[in-house]
């Protein structure tokens, strides 16, 4: 293409027959060709300047509301849950949607029982628009949330006045947090225990195998065989589910403290944020004793976050589960790395591509539990960039900033012996 015209002309006619390609698309990305202005036109801190995407508006059908029901998630939240009558969109068949609250459920102004508009929103994730009003003949019925929790029974409040979130506050023992919490645990983020999925936590907990979370490092194999769930055969000889999950928990015993923090399923804490106290503090019982402000002062906290670990900690329930964890053998202390408090203290480091020795997230935890922060754009600021094969843009991003670039080997040098012997081994001291 010569011109914006041809360009236009070329977005519209995709747009038109964006169906008849074989495979689903959801835009199109116009890129200069010319190497050399693509290189004089550089990068911004998040993409390419000599590249942009155009998204086409996502598809959007009619079908049938044929029921709402409400989901409890781990830490409590009520979800409306959309059935409805099965439709093809964006490549997919859809049977369900979310409507996130009772007030978006009003804010819609949808029935039950009627067609409705719907779509899937970036293309991914089904969500309804609102009523074909004029479809209506009297029958449709408004939805009303309930007030009691579906799985334990327990009254639904919200946790302050103005919050829009039904919950049900029965944290210790509803069954469906309880399941949440468990697969969560379990999840590839948190403690990445193969063999901990959701039919597994159902049947740990169902057949009572397990009285909560707490109880998980305990297993043994003799706890396993009262389920159905983990025997086979007449002789309830251990299945290889049960086997693999005991090596799992084994496993997980000693993987590192930010994954535990994870693991306890405080309200607002992920991956990013625990690290961030693990960089502050060195075992889970430091940050249990923490006030709330000296959390809030970390790096990436804030008082609302603070305020929600101190709450956590307040619960002598949540103290019980760390207390059965450690008899379990739970390792939940760090110790420094040998070779200085924090060597990558202050350091970002990028890793793109694929490496060898480390995953991603593997990768990550060493920089971070030395004191780096796992960025994933090149900056300015990048002191580093970690580079395997794969690595596009950000490895032309960061020849463009002259930031260093480390192949796995100085890699290994940065960890082991930090970024002065890391610039040395690229030649730069």
């Amino acid at each position: 293409m010569k011109s914006i015209k041809e360009v236009k002309d070329y977005i519209k006619h995709h747009g038109e027959h964006r169906h008849d390609i074989e495979h689903d698309i959801d835009g199109v990305v116009i890129k200069i060709d010319s190497l050399n202005e693509q290189q004089e036109l550089g990068y911004t801190a998040r993409a390419p300047r000599w590249a942009i995407a155009f998204k086409y508006p996502p598809t959007v059908v009619r079908t049938r509301l044929i029921d709402i029901g409400v989901q409890v998630g781990r830490t409590g939240r009520i979800t409306p849950r959309a059935a409805v009558e099965p439709v093809l969109v964006a490549g997919s068949t859809v049977s369900f949607a979310t409507l996130h609250n009772g007030y978006e459920v009003k804010r819609k102004g949808v029935l039950l029982g009627d067609m409705i508009f719907l779509r899937k929103a970036g293309d991914v994730i089904p969500e309804i628009l609102g009523p074909v009003v004029e479809l209506r003949d009297g029958s449709e019925r408004e939805f009303v949330m309930p007030t009691k929790c579906p799985e334990c029974g327990s009254k639904l409040a919200t946790e302050k006045e103005d919050d829009k979130d039904l919950r049900c506050l029965n944290t210790r023992s509803c069954p469906a947090q309880l399941r949440g919490r468990l697969e969560h645990l379990g999840s590839r983020s948190v403690l990445d225990i193969e063999g901990l999925g959701e039919k597994a936590a159902r049947a740990l907990l169902e057949e009572k195998v397990i009285s909560d979370e707490g109880d998980l490092f305990a297993l043994t194999a003799d706890d396993l065989q009262r389920s159905d769930f983990f025997v086979k055969g007449a002789n309830r000889e251990l299945a290889e589910n049960a086997k693999l999950l005991l090596s799992q928990l084994e496993l997980a015993k000693t993987k590192p403290l930010w994954r535990f923090i994870c693991a306890l399923s405080m309200r607002h804490i992920g991956p990013p944020t625990a690290q961030a106290l693990t960089r502050e503090f060195n075992s889970l019982d430091e940050i249990a004793q923490a006030p709330a402000e000296q959390l809030a002062r970390v790096e990436g906290i804030g008082q609302t976050i603070a305020d929600s670990i101190s709450q956590w900690f307040a619960e002598p329930w949540h103290l019980d589960i760390i207390q059965k964890w450690k008899a379990s053998g739970v390792v939940l202390e760090q110790t420094q790395v040998e070779s200085g408090p924090m060597p990558l203290a202050g350091l970002t480091i990028v890793v793109t591509g694929t490496l060898e020795d480390f995953t991603r997230d593997g990768a990550a935890e060493e920089i971070t539990s030395r004191g780096g922060k796992a960025s994933g754009s090149v900056s300015k600021n990048t002191d580093f960039v970690v580079v395997g094969p794969g690595a596009g843009s950000k490895e032309a991003k960061a020849v463009e900033l002259g930031r260093p670039i480390l192949d796995e080997a100085g890699f290994k040098i940065l960890l082991a012996d930090g970024p002065d012997a890391a610039k040395a081994h690229l030649g730069l001291n």
